[in-house]
């Protein structure tokens, strides 16, 4: 038994109010069960509850075993005087205040209704990697869709997080914080670290002193990428020097130091996904948009950033090159509508959705949202998995829904705090046999 999962039960009074007594035989009537509390103290605040001929308004404490309340060090802590009611599955053993005044407790082990924790035991012991997953065809769709709905969003709020630390380190500046990001999504994962360490070594301000010159916002980018360090005599050719040369005089004004090239992954990549590509890419997008923060994040006309996104032409170079130095058969280097989803899905959205949170524009946080709906839904092996078991995935906002469930619930077997799964432990329609 897990304390989220009793939480739950009491937050949504699912189990038998019949009888309801204390552990010392006094009758109990929950007049409210109060608002759960996230933060340190009391589970929840502002129950009112009779027992016996007395109403009581406080806190309710929940825990697994009675004993908890001493494991958790409660009888030191000021916040939980006010507790009227300690709730537990098992009452191993009764509590009292500092006065010697017993605190009242409900065991809820024997009003929890059988099914409840039948069902509680076929998630947790499943081995599926979706425990719940040949339930889900009972789920009614409203009610599917709202939890999955539920789970975007909290994979905005905890994305917004991540960028908020990330402004902190970029001094509050957006164009920043926008380049950064920007910069890890244009990694795709297999090169996400390394685009991840050029942001850090180059600043976006620096870019931004350059960004009318195509040559020197290139020469900046694949220098400090490391991939114009002259080792390799044979890739050197016209193009690359003029790039090299002018990545020297940058290096000296700014004192810049390049990566590591040996950072670039290139084993088992399409062409298309060589860093070299990507980079060059990457370097066009900058060129062609010298206002990340109000060309991306601010522009409401979301067709004008799907046009800048795929009209993006590297230099003609790119075209006969995977590699610096080594010619290939001529190719194309635009951005790929999969490619396009992802920096939208990615970068973009969450974005707007901070900023909004951010500047208290709520409009902008509907706006991140909107933009997931409207997107095309990831394919992944985890999109693919729930798909199997008959999970909608209609859009980027259902896909990201459930890789929020994936790697916060089904991952960790947190079946018990997960709202899917606490639908199928207390929905009497459905099962998991």
């Amino acid at each position: 038994m897990k304390e989220e999962l009793l939480q739950y039960l009491w937050q949504h009074q699912i189990f038998s109010h019949n009888d309801l007594k204390t552990t010392d035989g006094r009758d109990i009537h929950i007049i409210s069960p109060g608002m759960i509390h996230h933060d340190a103290g009391p589970d929840f605040k502002q129950a009112v509850i009779r027992i016996n001929d007395y109403i009581w308004a406080g806190d309710v404490e929940i825990h697994v075993n009675g004993s908890d309340w001493f494991k958790h060090k409660h009888q030191y802590d000021s916040k939980y005087l006010s507790v009227i009611l300690h709730v537990v599955y098992q009452a191993d053993m009764e509590i009292v205040r500092k006065d010697n005044e017993l605190i009242p407790t409900l065991e809820l082990k024997s009003y929890i209704p059988e099914e409840v924790l039948e069902e509680y035991r076929k998630l947790t012991l499943s081995t599926n990697p979706v425990p719940c997953g040949k339930s889900t065809a009972d789920i009614p769709s409203l009610t599917m869709s709202s939890i999955l709905s539920a789970l975007a969003i909290d994979r905005l709020i905890r994305r917004q997080e991540q960028l908020f630390r990330l402004l902190g380190k970029s001094h509050n500046d957006w164009n920043e914080l926008t380049y950064k990001t920007l910069s890890n999504s244009f990694g795709f994962k297999i090169n996400a670290t390394g685009f991840e360490l050029l942001a850090q070594s180059l600043p976006y301000k620096i870019l931004q002193h350059h960004g009318d010159s195509k040559l020197q916002i290139y020469a900046l980018i694949f220098g400090q990428a490391g991939l114009l360090s002259g080792d390799n005599p044979e890739e050197t050719d016209e193009y690359i020097g003029k790039l090299r040369d002018e990545y020297e005089y940058l290096r000296y004004k700014y004192r810049l130091t390049p990566l590591n090239p040996g950072i670039w992954n290139l084993l088992r990549l399409r062409p298309i996904n060589f860093p070299s590509i990507r980079l060059a890419q990457f370097s066009e997008l900058l060129f062609s948009c010298p206002d990340l923060f109000n060309g991306l994040v601010i522009q409401e006309n979301i067709c004008h950033i799907q046009e800048l996104f795929s009209n993006l032409r590297p230099d003609d170079y790119w075209q006969t090159h995977f590699q610096a130095g080594k010619i290939t058969r001529t190719h194309p280097v635009h951005l790929g509508k999969d490619s396009i989803n992802l920096l939208f899905i990615n970068c973009i959205a969450p974005l707007k959705f901070a900023f909004g949170s951010f500047s208290g524009q709520e409009i902008m946080k509907s706006k991140a949202v909107e933009l997931l709906e409207d997107s095309p839904s990831e394919s992944n092996h985890i999109t693919r998995l729930f798909y199997s078991y008959s999970f909608p995935n209609k859009s980027a906002l259902y896909s990201q829904a459930l890789l929020e469930l994936y790697s916060s619930f089904c991952k960790k077997k947190r079946c018990y705090s997960c709202p899917i799964g606490q639908y199928v432990m207390t929905s009497p329609t459905v099962s998991t046999s």
